[in-house]
């Protein structure tokens, strides 16, 4: 918390990674391959599901991350080290 104050007043702001914890694995791996810019399709063969498992995922992830898109999902992994 101390460290979060002097970066702000500093004028930067501390990275947070993007917390995976409530996401399974599968989840968790369409999170990357979307937020790396795939499509549903490309994704879907990438993990050797459906495209519909793939949607059924993305659903899942953005009600466990709070989010409602695929720029939002990108923008919690952009900064993620690999």
């Amino acid at each position: 918390e101390r460290c979060e104050r002097e970066l702000k007043a500093g004028g930067m702001h501390a990275r947070r990674a993007v917390d995976l914890t409530g996401l399974t694995a599968q989840e968790t791996a369409v999170a990357r391959l979307v937020a790396a810019g795939m499509s549903n399709k490309q994704a879907a063969v990438e993990l050797y599901v459906s495209v519909k498992t793939v949607q059924y995922h993305l659903t899942r992830i953005y009600g466990k991350l709070g989010i409602g898109s695929r720029g939002e999902l990108a923008a919690r992994f952009r900064d993620e080290p690999e």
